[in-house]
C-alpha cells in the first residue's frame, strides 16, 4: 500500500449531517486504500469554483449531493451513460485535465433492493412518489430491471408529467394511486426531510410488497409508519441505498468495490446508538 493519501470529499449545502466520510473510511479500511475522505460545504451559487478549486489542490474525486447535482453534471467533461440518462451527476473523478462525471444513485437502489431486501424488480408494478432530482437519477436503472410498468405522482402534477414523458414512463394523480396495484412503493418526495408523510390513502399499500423511502433516519419515517398503517409487507427507510451508491464511487475512483453489509450493520448500529443518546439527554 502506497504511502500517498489520496484526498476524497462530499460537497453539498447544507452537509453537517452527511455520513459519507464513516461510510468511506469503512470502505477504506477494508479494501485497505490509502485515502482521506471530508464533507465540504460549498457556496450556493458557487459550486464550479468550489470544485475545480478543490481539483487544483490534489483532490481526486467528489461526492455531491443536494443541492449540486445538476451543476456537477453541467461540470463534467463526460459523462456516463447512467449520468447522461439522469441529467444529474453525483459522483466527479478528476482524471487529469478530464472530469469525468457519474451518477450511482440508481444502482445503489437496485443493489440494496435486490441484495439486502431481496425484492426483484422485473415485472413489478412501482409507483415513485416525487419528481426532483433524486428521482431522475432512480429512473433509468428501475427501466434496466425490466419492471411491469413506472408510474410517478408528484404534489405538482406537471412536473410529473414532464418526468414521464422524459423517460418513457407514466403520470398519474394522487387521487387515482389507490385504485391501483403496486409491488414497490418508494418515497423521493421532500415530505420526510418535512417530518411529514405524503398526502396519499393508506389503503395504497394494501398490496404492497416494499415501500422504500430514500431518506435515512434511526427510526421509521412517517412514510414508513403510513406504509405499516396500510398494510406493506416491508418497509425500509434509505441507508442501504447510500451505502450501496457510495460503494459504486468508490469503485469507479479506486477501482475496487468494498462489502455493504459489514458497513449498513455498523451504520445503522451508530445511526441508534446516536438517537438513544439524544433521548436519554432531553430526559
Amino acid at each position: 500500500m502506497s504511502s500517498k493519501i489520496d484526498r476524497y470529499a462530499v460537497v453539498g449545502n447544507p452537509i453537517a449531517h452527511s455520513r459519507s466520510p464513516e461510510i468511506h473510511r469503512m470502505f477504506a479500511k477494508e479494501t485497505r486504500q490509502a485515502i482521506s475522505y471530508e464533507k465540504l460545504e460549498a457556496p450556493l451559487n458557487g459550486f464550479e469554483e468550489f470544485a475545480l478549486a478543490l481539483r487544483d489542490a490534489g483532490y481526486l474525486g467528489l461526492n455531491v449531493t443536494i443541492p449540486f447535482k445538476l451543476d456537477a453534471a453541467k461540470l463534467a467533461d463526460e459523462l456516463t451513460p447512467r449520468a447522461r440518462l439522469a441529467g444529474a451527476v453525483n459522483t466527479l473523478k478528476f482524471d487529469g485535465e478530464t472530469i469525468v462525471g457519474d451518477n450511482t444513485d440508481g444502482i445503489g437502489f437496485v443493489r440494496d433492493v435486490r441484495e439486502r431486501l431481496r425484492f426483484h424488480i422485473k415485472d413489478a408494478s412501482v409507483l415513485i412518489l416525487g419528481a426532483g432530482g433524486g428521482v431522475r437519477g432512480l429512473i433509468g436503472a428501475l427501466l434496466e430491471e425490466r419492471p411491469k410498468w413506472i408510474a410517478v405522482a408528484n404534489r405538482t402534477h406537471g412536473r410529473a408529467e414532464e418526468l414521464a414523458d422524459e423517460f418513457g414512463v407514466e403520470a398519474i394523480h394522487f387521487d387515482e394511486i389507490p385504485a391501483e396495484h403496486f409491488d414497490l412503493i418508494i418515497n423521493g418526495s421532500a415530505s420526510s426531510l418535512n417530518h411529514e408523510a405524503p398526502k396519499i390513502d393508506p389503503e395504497s399499500f394494501g398490496d404492497c410488497t416494499l415501500a422504500y423511502d430514500l431518506v435515512y433516519a434511526a427510526a421509521p419515517t412517517p412514510f414508513m409508519r403510513l406504509a405499516q398503517q396500510g398494510g406493506a409487507h416491508k418497509v425500509s427507510d434509505g441507508l442501504g441505498m447510500l451505502i450501496e451508491q457510495a460503494a459504486e464511487s468508490f469503485a469507479l475512483w479506486r477501482g475496487v468495490r468494498p462489502h455493504c453489509a459489514p458497513v449498513y450493520k455498523e451504520l445503522r448500529r451508530m445511526l441508534e446508538s446516536e438517537q438513544a443518546a439524544t433521548a436519554a439527554a432531553a430526559r
